[in-house]
């Protein structure tokens, strides 16, 4: 029973600091635009540093859960292009052909199954994400599902790939759901001391 436990734990361990990286990544996408409204991220505190440290975690992810910390980087990454699908990416393609490929590689390096499954779940954080933050991306302008489709019918797809996922993996989902707010926690400490020690040095 212990070693099933420890063993949980070094597998949802990964998923955090999978999650840490895949937020770090799109905190850094974002880094200009926080500044200039004066948000305050761990991205912007690391500077240069946020991809060395990005680049550590992740291998510390693979280390501890290979296939489910890839699965879900692969699944945030393909989901992460669908906002801009035709947009050429730096690469001269497509967003939509990105998010092909990284969905091609996942199931090529793991299994379709598992793949799937981080596509749903990984789009159900992305959406309440955007649910959350809702007022503030209308404010900002932001690039937010719920005001282009509405709240009713985010919410109502949001429930559909919870349930998706929770069939497919019911105990994996749990661990991303305990994750997700777990990494939020950790990354507004981190981003707060920076805050703090600005103000200090003021």
């Amino acid at each position: 029973m212990f070693i099933a436990w420890s063993s949980l734990f070094v597998e949802w361990f990964g998923i955090v600091l999978a999650g840490l990286v895949i937020k770090l990544m799109d905190d850094w996408l974002d880094v200009e635009f926080d500044q200039c409204i004066g948000r305050h991220t761990l991205a912007i505190r690391l500077g240069r540093a946020c991809l060395p440290y990005s680049l550590l975690g992740f291998g510390l992810a693979l280390a501890l859960a290979p296939d489910v910390a890839l699965t879900l980087f692969l699944a945030s990454y393909a989901i992460g292009m669908g906002h801009d699908l035709r947009e050429k990416m730096p690469t001269k393609l497509p967003g939509w052909v990105e998010s092909l490929a990284a969905v091609s590689f996942s199931v090529w390096a793991t299994d379709i199954r598992l793949t799937v499954w981080a596509l749903f779940v990984m789009t159900t954080i992305q959406l309440l994400d955007d649910l959350m933050d809702l007022q503030n991306d209308r404010r900002s302008g932001q690039n937010n599902l719920a005001n282009r489709f509405g709240f009713v019918e985010v919410t109502l797809l949001m429930f559909i790939c919870l349930l998706a996922s929770i069939l497919l993996s019911s105990l994996k989902t749990v661990e991303v759901l305990l994750a997700a707010p777990f990494v939020h926690m950790l990354l507004a400490l981190f981003g707060g001391l920076g805050i703090r020690g600005r103000r200090e040095e003021g």
